[in-house]
């Protein structure tokens, strides 16, 4: 059985790899599949801190699989599945009440680019390049256009959208799209630096504001600031804020 999607745990953080390096990670039915049990997976576990996605091989992810669209005969039911399934990965991406990081070590592509967009930190090597590419394939595109549009805005989101270019890490990190392009090399150093900030920081709390960000494209500023209340307040009940307040007074490191 070939397995897709590859789950690494290991201390306080989960690796979870897209493992299809012949055709570049791209996204079939069974990826898909493979990637929102893993999702599940790293969601319930109550011991892991920090979530990293990255690509096996020489890229982060092709897009969807273009063969398994060639060979459907129902073309347009295999892109309603997919791009369904894709939407389900992403949207737990974002409700899982953990960062998610994006280890990107090469092109990301159409799906794939919306994958990366699904993270809530996004890490990649200056080498790696980008594109929402569904256009050069005549279709419109079916995942990731509110995504970048509010990480870009309107007019930019319809430059890149509508003209499927590619362009580098670098471009991406002047735009705000990604939060650091770095030398290769770098680039796993990067990431544990991310794993040793969260698995010292309060999980729950992190979860809590992760919602709250994600809460905050759709809400109002009335019903939002109510709900930051409420969400702090239903945090001060934990014993993570009950130590690192006395650890405050007391004038010493908290103890976990």
């Amino acid at each position: 059985m070939n397995n897709h999607v590859i789950l690494h745990i290991k201390n306080h953080y989960a690796y979870i790899y897209l493992n299809r390096q012949k055709c570049l990670n791209a996204i079939n039915t069974k990826l898909a599949d493979d990637l929102y049990q893993s999702l599940n997976k790293v969601s319930n576990n109550n011991n892991i801190k920090t979530v990293i996605i990255e690509g096996k091989g020489k890229a982060f992810c092709a897009g969807g699989d273009v063969k398994e669209m060639y060979e459907s005969r129902d073309k347009s039911a295999l892109i309603l599945e997919l791009t369904q399934k894709i939407h389900d990965c992403i949207l737990l991406m974002r409700t899982i009440k953990k960062p998610i990081i994006a280890s990107v070590n090469g092109p990301a592509i159409g799906a794939g680019f919306s994958l990366m967009l699904g993270c809530d930190i996004i890490i990649a090597d200056k080498e790696a390049l980008f594109s929402t590419a569904f256009i050069k394939l005549g279709l419109a595109p079916g995942c990731g256009t509110q995504l970048l549009a509010q990480s870009i805005g309107y007019q930019r989101a319809c430059e890149y959208i509508l003209t499927a270019k590619k362009f580098t890490a670098e471009e991406a990190e002047k735009m705000g799209i990604i939060n650091k392009a770095v030398d290769g090399n770098n680039r796993q150093q990067e990431i544990e630096k991310y794993i040793q900030i969260f698995s010292k920081l309060p999980t729950h709390a992190i979860g809590e504001a992760k919602e709250l960000i994600n809460k905050s494209f759709n809400n109002t500023i009335q019903d939002h600031f109510k709900l930051e209340s409420m969400t702090a307040s239903s945090c001060a009940n934990t014993k993570d804020f009950i130590e690192r307040i006395t650890a405050f007074i007391e004038k010493r490191k908290p103890n976990f």
